[in-house]
C-alpha cells in the first residue's frame, strides 16, 4: 500500500492519500488549514484523481474539511462512512466544532459502511472493522496483502489509543476493539494523530493492548 500522511496541524487528524489503481483519502481534519493541506496533496497527486475519500469517525477533527477536501477533487470523489457516523455528518452535528470556533458541514455520504465490508483503497482490497469505543462509529480498515492497519482514533502508536470521555464515547467497547484489533498481523499502523509506523507496528500494539486492559 502506497500511502502518504499529511500529519495533523494542533487539533487536525493526519490526513491519508493513498495510490494506487483507486486512489483514496482517509480523513479531512478541521479544514481549518485547507491551504496547507491542499498544497501537500497537490505534491502526492493530482487531487482530481482522487475517486474516494472515507472517514475513520464522525468526529469534527476528522470530518471538518470534507466539503473542502471533495471540492479539492473537483466534487468526484465517493465519500464513505461508517452508518452511524454518517447520521451525525449529515446532519453537520458537532459540539467539538463549536468549541473550535468552526462549523460542521451538512455532508451526504454517498456509501454507509459496516462491519465486514470490503473496499479497494490503492492497489489493495481493505477489510472495514467496527471498532466502537472512541465513538459509536469508530471504525478501522486492515489490508491484509501488506499488514496495515489505518486505526483513527482508536489505536495510536507509542502504546497510546483514543479518548473515551467524550459524549458516545464507552471505556469498555474502546477495550474490547483494541482487544480484537490487536489479535491481526500488523505490520504498518496509520492511525488518527500521532507518529505512522511502518515495519515494526507489532510492539506499538502490544503496547497498547498492555495499556488498554487498565481501562475498565
Amino acid at each position: 500500500m502506497k500511502i502518504h500522511c499529511v500529519y495533523g496541524q494542533s487539533y487536525d487528524s493526519n490526513i491519508y492519500v493513498v495510490e494506487g489503481k483507486h486512489p483514496t483519502i482517509i480523513d479531512c481534519g478541521t479544514g481549518l488549514y485547507h491551504d496547507t493541506v491542499a498544497k501537500q496533496i497537490n505534491s502526492i497527486i493530482d487531487p482530481h484523481m482522487i475517486t474516494q475519500i472515507i472517514l475513520t469517525h464522525e468526529h469534527y477533527d476528522h470530518v471538518g474539511g470534507i466539503k473542502k477536501l471533495q471540492g479539492l477533487t473537483g466534487k468526484n470523489a465517493t465519500i464513505f462512512a461508517h452508518k452511524y457516523a454518517a447520521n451525525k455528518i449529515e446532519r453537520g452535528e458537532s459540539m467539538f466544532a463549536r468549541m473550535l470556533g468552526g462549523v460542521m458541514p451538512k455532508m451526504p455520504v454517498d456509501v454507509h459502511l459496516d462491519e465486514g465490508d470490503t473496499i479497494a483503497i490503492g492497489d489493495e482490497q481493505s477489510t472495514v472493522l467496527y471498532t466502537p469505543g472512541h465513538t459509536p462509529g469508530s471504525l478501522c480498515l486492515y489490508a491484509k496483502e501488506s499488514n496495515s492497519l489505518i486505526s483513527g482514533d482508536t489505536i495510536f502508536s507509542h502504546g497510546s489509543f483514543g479518548r473515551y470521555d467524550l459524549p458516545g464515547g464507552d471505556g469498555a467497547l474502546l477495550k474490547q476493539s483494541i482487544e480484537r484489533v490487536g489479535k491481526l498481523e500488523i505490520t504498518n499502523l496509520y492511525p488518527g494523530h500521532e507518529e505512522c509506523i511502518e515495519g515494526n507496528a507489532k510492539q506499538h500494539i502490544e503496547l497498547t493492548l498492555k495499556n488498554s486492559r487498565y481501562l475498565i
